[in-house]
Order: C-alpha cells, then structure tokens, then sequence
C-alpha cells in the first residue's frame, strides 16, 4: 500500500511540473509571442514558472547589424513590474526597464556581435502578504538593419 502511494505521489509530482509547464508555453505563444509585431521570433523563447523574489539568468548571443526586440510579461498572479535587465559580458549595463517605469518591450540596435546576460527579476512579496507564483514569458525577436 506505501509503495502504490509513493507511486501516485510520484505521477500527480511529474504531471503537475509538465502541466505547469505546458500552461507557461502557452501563455508566452499567446500572450508575448504576439508583442513582437514585425519582429521575427528568435527561434526561441523562455517560458518559466517563476516566484516573487526570484531572478533567473540568460545568456544570448547577439551578431552584429540586427536590430533585436526583446519582449517580457508576466500572467495576472505576479506583479506588473517586471524587472529586464541586459549587460554585457563585462557587466556593462544595455538597458535596464526600471529607469523606464518597467517597460516590457525594448528594441536594441547592435553594433557588434557580443554575449550578452538576460535578468529577470520579479518583485519580492510585499511583507505579510503570501508569495505568489506565475508565468513569466520572454522572447526575442530580430529585424536586419
């Protein structure tokens, strides 16, 4: 009987992480994908399930002569604001969205093919009210120029 427990416990734990999963693709394809306007998507995007307080970390090579559009929203449950933040391999700060009141979409004209780092920052819970989790979706489109 433990074993057929530990079983289920497994299988609902494995299905939720791909349902959860499944629902952020969703809501970037539907969502994000769509604020690229005349943009062509990247090939790729990044959808995670992110809470309050967390900031993950991406790593992009961008060529020279491409003008990217750099797009990032979150689902209703986390907070509006959003924090983007791209440096350089050196840690020279590209653009950060705080300085422009959060904006989710910024477009960057490059001049030289460079690597460059992605943080996503969501805004830590207010104190007392109960962490919230939800989808923050990225993506990054490109136009020649």
């Amino acid at each position: 009987m433990k074993n057929i427990k530990i079983l289920f416990l497994t299988i609902f734990l494995t299905t939720s992480f791909f349902w959860a999963d499944a629902q952020c693709r969703k809501f970037t394809q539907e969502d994000v994908v769509p604020m690229l306007d005349d943009f062509i998507l990247s090939g790729r995007y990044n959808s995670l399930k992110m809470f309050e307080g967390e900031e993950i970390l991406i790593y992009k090579t961008l060529n020279k002569g491409i003008t990217y559009r750099f797009v990032v929203k979150s689902q209703e449950e986390l907070p509006e604001n959003i924090n983007l933040r791209i440096s350089t391999w050196n840690d020279e700060v590209i653009y950060d969205n705080k300085n422009e009141d959060y904006n989710s979409i910024f477009d960057y004209k490059n001049i030289k093919t460079q690597r460059v780092k992605i943080y996503i920052t969501v805004p830590e819970a207010k104190k007392g009210d109960k962490e919230k989790s939800g989808c923050v979706g990225l993506v990054i489109g490109l136009k020649n120029t």
